[in-house]
């Protein structure tokens, strides 16, 4: 996540510059303004994951920690039972050995088998020097299925997440976030755009609101109240543009939940719910503080970390509080198949949870995102395309606003950070919306009614840059009205069944043949203009003019586009030969070719290119063909003289 300003969405070339230069040799951001965390260090306590089968197993588990505490050594227990037993299961598509070595953080584990069942876990704090020797130890108990070292958490933060692709790809961050500067002040009075650091006196709408279209819902009148939870660094509880009539959370790292020593979680938390209509700073997806009421879980410290245990903690103690959905703009370490096992119980209890994708712009899995029974969200810029630092992989599941994306912090402030932990919030307060207004549907429901209804933005169906596209509120909206089970499909127990994530989530939609169009009369041909987009698609516009026929004049158009580097076609009506103009612009002054991917345009008049290139800069034009000869008007015919009239005779 990228600090950018202090309270505006104000950033000057100046300063994009800077960004710029700070790039050290490896490709990390050094900027001083760069939004970073502290490691979560726990000392020289170990905490180790403990899974058992059942009461009688856990009750080994206790007797185990009492021996070890009357042998004088330091240890706590804290027990987690699931609503119902489920079957731990390995990494999908790897032995738990390969796993091992392929996490990041090399993490030690026992599984005593795949599909072993698992009622519930403890949560053992204890110091040790033999990390090995303590996890033999625990395996070795009757009814013990797994133990696993707990991982380190943290912020979803594009410092921490390895580097932009080099120089070059800090480079394409800074022109995403002049897109979404632009694209807010296109929506702001003058006075608004021109305003500097500080606090803000008129509302502004950031233009992820707009993009996920959440504004169609708002006049209806919702049948639920609807419980969100952010796991995070906590809230600022009492700032002026957030709900504080009952909010309520989970206190954990001996901080609480109320204050927010970071930041980010009070951000993800405004763009969820900061209250609109109020003439000050930004509205939200939920905009209505009496439509909706916030958890906050304290699931990372202060600092930006925490551990896995800790995130758990914190959602468990959102789901024994009510709430339906749970926003999670975090990540850290591997698949643990016992954080699997949890989230599938909490699916089963219809809770719907959404996280963060991950910001290394690379095809890892990022966890708790990758789990099937959370929702992984990919970041887009203001104009629809991909992040340059967004994830990709088989559990994307849908695309959200992450790039310069402008909300609330501590101390009644505002700025503007980017992350697919700013996309997450867009999707869980998209959900919880949809929710409060459909409550009988269930979470799967809800959660395949924002695929089937999102907004085409890569490949047709899914892929795995955009997952099913990005989500739209008010196509769900509409979707829903049909029905739960027309929307989201039918359900069935358990329902951590249903949910398979990313591109198995839904079953991919058939594509229809396309309609081959009609023959044209005898000299007529048509137009088809072929474009192919660079990485910057929306910036891409064209028309093609009659210049023969004024009353035609402008018979096609095309662009902005919503995909970077695709190819677009479009077919024209059948049309007579003669003069046109092609022009095609670009809003970067860029063109589609070649400083920013490899697009290009072509025109055709039946098989004849008439005007092909890319490399331009603001706009190019090209007129081709003739209006053909001009028919003279018919020459008037002769005139004959009038006749002289006969001489008078003289009487």
């Amino acid at each position: 996540m990228m600090f950018l300003s202090n309270g505006t969405i104000g950033l000057s070339l100046v300063a994009l510059a800077a960004a710029i230069r700070t790039v050290s040799a490896d490709g990390l951001f050094t900027d001083p303004l760069m939004f970073s965390y502290e490691p979560y260090d726990s000392g020289n306590t170990k905490t180790l994951l403990v899974s058992y089968r059942d009461d009688s197993a856990h009750e080994n588990v206790v007797n185990y920690t009492k021996k070890m505490k009357g042998d004088g050594r330091q240890v706590k227990e804290k027990n987690h039972t699931l609503k119902k037993a489920h079957k731990l299961q390995r990494a999908a598509g790897s032995s738990e050995d390969k796993q091992a070595k392929s996490d990041k953080d090399r993490r030690l584990r026992w599984l005593q088998e795949d599909q072993a069942i698992m009622a519930g876990f403890s949560v053992l704090e204890l110091e040790t020097d033999d990390l090995k020797a303590e996890i033999a130890a625990l395996s070795a108990i009757e009814g013990v299925t797994a133990v696993e070292e707990d991982s380190m958490m943290h912020i979803m933060s594009m410092e921490y997440d390895q580097k932009l692709r080099g120089g070059g790809g800090v480079a394409e961050h800074i022109r995403e976030i002049q897109d979404a500067i632009s694209a807010t002040a296109d929506e702001l009075p003058e006075e608004d755009v021109e305003a500097q650091h500080g606090r803000r006196l008129a509302e502004e709408t950031p233009y992820g609101i707009n993009m996920v279209n959440a504004s169609h819902v708002w006049p209806e009148t919702p049948l639920a109240n609807i419980k969100i939870c952010v796991v995070d660094t906590g809230y600022d509880l009492g700032h002026v543009d957030l709900p504080t009539d009952g909010v309520q959370g989970y206190n954990q790292y001996n901080q609480l939940w109320s204050n927010d020593g970071n930041s980010h979680g009070t951000h993800c938390a405004g763009t969820i719910g900061a209250i609109g209509g109020n003439d000050i700073g930004v509205t939200s997806v939920n905009p209505d503080p009496s439509k909706f009421t916030f958890y906050i879980g304290k699931g990372l410290s202060d600092s930006g970390s925490g551990s896995n245990a800790g995130v758990m903690a914190a959602v468990q103690a959102c789901v024994d509080n009510g709430a339906k959905v749970i926003s999670m703009s975090l990540g850290g370490g591997g698949y643990s198949s016992i954080t699997n096992a949890q989230y599938e119980d909490i699916y089963d209890q219809d809770v719907l949870i959404v996280a963060a994708a991950g910001n290394s712009g690379n095809s890892a899995l990022s966890y708790p995102a990758s789990y099937p029974s959370v929702v992984s969200v990919a970041s887009l810029t203001s104009s629809g395309t991909r992040s340059s630092f967004s994830q990709y992989n088989d559990q994307v599941e849908i695309s959200g606003p992450g790039s310069a994306v402008k909300s609330t912090v501590p101390g009644n402030n505002y700025d503007t950070y980017s992350g697919t932990s700013m996309a997450c919030p867009h999707v869980a307060g998209v959900a919880a919306l949809l929710w409060s207004h459909f409550p009988e549907c269930k979470n799967n429901q809800i959660r395949n009614a924002m695929i089937y209804s999102a907004v085409e933005s890569g490949s047709a169906g899914w892929d795995a840059y955009y997952g099913w596209g990005r989500v739209n509120a008010g196509n769900a909206y509409e979707l829903l009205k049909q029905g739960c089970e027309f929307a989201g499909g039918p359900y069935s127990d358990p329902l951590h069944d249903l949910a398979l994530g990313g591109k198995d989530q839904v079953p991919s939609p058939p594509t229809p043949a396309p309609t081959p169009a009609p023959p044209c009369p005898s000299a007529q041909e048509r137009f088809e203009v072929q474009i192919i987009t660079d990485n910057y698609p929306g910036e891409t516009t064209w028309t093609l003019t009659d210049k023969c026929d004024a009353s035609i004049g402008e018979m096609m158009s095309g662009g902005p586009y919503s995909t970077s580097s695709t190819p677009y076609s479009d077919m024209s009506a059948c049309a007579n030969d003669g003069q046109y103009e092609f022009k095609i612009n670009d809003s970067f002054g860029d063109g589609v070719c070649c400083a920013y991917g490899q697009g290009s345009y072509e025109v055709k008049f039946g098989t004849e290119v008439k005007a092909s290139g890319g490399e331009f800069g603001s706009s190019e034009t090209k007129i081709f063909g003739t209006c053909g000869p001009t028919t003279p008007p018919p020459s008037p015919s002769p005139t004959t003289p009038p006749p002289s009239p006969s001489p008078t005779t003289p009487p």
